[in-house]
């Protein structure tokens, strides 16, 4: 079974904000992967988190059609960078 997200500042169940937002992972050597994931909010104090990871990435920096994938989010205003 699946449970929403929770806020832990507001005890609240977040909500589906946006779908299809591109998560771009960021390595030292720069950008390395990009994901397909929803964007969910706080209803309360509009704090954002993206869960709903696809299995797979949708591109690797390896690949032909990674640039042409970042480039499709950063169009679409979808896209978030991840570093660790």
């Amino acid at each position: 079974m699946y449970h929403r997200p929770v806020c832990v500042k507001c005890n609240r169940e977040m909500r589906p904000e946006k779908n299809g937002v591109g998560c771009l992972d960021i390595a030292d050597f720069g950008p390395y992967k990009i994901w397909d994931s929803d964007l969910w909010k706080c209803p309360t104090c509009g704090y954002e988190i993206l869960v709903g990871f696809g299995q797979q990435a949708v591109a690797g920096h390896y690949q032909k059609h990674f640039e042409q994938a970042v480039a499709g989010y950063r169009r679409a205003g979808v896209l978030v960078e991840s570093r660790s």
